[in-house]
């Protein structure tokens, strides 16, 4: 029992070192009246509403560009082997209290942030894209472009291009919140963070008809990739309580099954033959 004790602390103690290292390495923090970005940051984790954050938002505002760097790094972070194992060992021991939440504390506030700073935040385009093309950290890139608005849409675009389905589907579905609703793309909610019980902002989004009528629309999108992760993504709103609205995308899609692009053609139809198969047919998708 003692030895596992001993292994189980060492392990934390270790975890918590690579934790701290982790801080003194990443980008130094700009600040605002006298507070780091990162108390900033953590003030949206206790707005508790999102009609509570203008304050918070303005000061992000007011430390402009230099804030990107640090913005990017929470967004791009991932956790070695160690630190995961570290996380689990916390959550299962209630003798020590930890001062800090445990995974992606400032992840989701950073990309609120980025929604503060709108399109001054266009810098991080390029490696916003890069981790928007990550199968295994997507959401997060583009969640960030979306948070920065409009500006994105062609940056979304090159991400339609991705040969993985969910990244396409899911960069259509960002252009599709944005054509959408431009001037309010997502909101938030709170929970409690898995270590330390303290209120943690979570990045929430509306996935209604008028987003699906959205990506529908985009079957005519001038991009190929653009029609092609269009037709990929109405595959998924074939079933209640969107199948009514992705009823609307029967006659593009037939028009998009006779594409120039022959990805678009077999997307197209494969979405065709899902949602109406009687169309399909007499379209003469095979």
């Amino acid at each position: 029992m003692r030895k596992r004790l001993r292994i189980a602390l060492a392990i934390v103690g270790v975890a918590i070192l690579g934790w701290l290292g982790w801080k003194a390495l990443r980008s130094p923090e700009p600040s605002y009246q006298g507070r780091r970005l990162s108390e900033w940051l953590d003030e949206y984790n206790h707005a508790g509403g999102m009609d509570k954050t203008e304050s918070i938002s303005e000061a992000i505002r007011a430390m402009g560009t230099n804030s990107l760097p640090f913005l990017l790094a929470n967004i791009k972070h991932t956790y070695s082997p160690l630190e995961q194992t570290f996380f689990k060992l916390v959550r299962k021991q209630h003798l020590v209290k930890l001062p800090f939440y445990g995974k992606d504390p400032y992840r989701t506030t950073s990309i609120l942030a980025l929604s503060a700073l709108g399109s001054k935040a266009a810098p991080l385009f390029p490696e916003l894209l890069q981790v928007s093309e990550d199968p295994g950290n997507y959401m997060w890139g583009q969640c960030s472009l979306l948070a920065i608005g409009p500006a994105a849409i062609p940056t979304l675009a090159k991400a339609c291009q991705n040969t993985n389905e969910d990244v396409r589907t899911g960069a259509v579905f960002m252009i599709g919140m944005l054509n959408s609703r431009p001037s309010s793309r997502f909101g938030g909610g709170w929970s409690k963070a898995p270590v330390n019980g303290r209120p943690m902002f979570e990045i929430m989004y509306p996935v209604g008809n008028d987003q699906v009528r959205a990506i529908v629309k985009l079957l005519e999108a001038p991009e190929a990739a653009v029609r092609r992760a269009s037709a990929d993504a109405i595959g998924h709103y074939t079933k209640p309580p969107y199948d009514q609205v992705a009823k609307s995308a029967v006659e593009p899609l037939i028009k998009a099954a006779n594409d120039a692009d022959p990805e678009v053609r077999l997307s197209a139809g494969r979405t065709l033959k899902a949602l109406d198969p009687i169309a399909a047919a007499k379209a003469g998708v095979k």
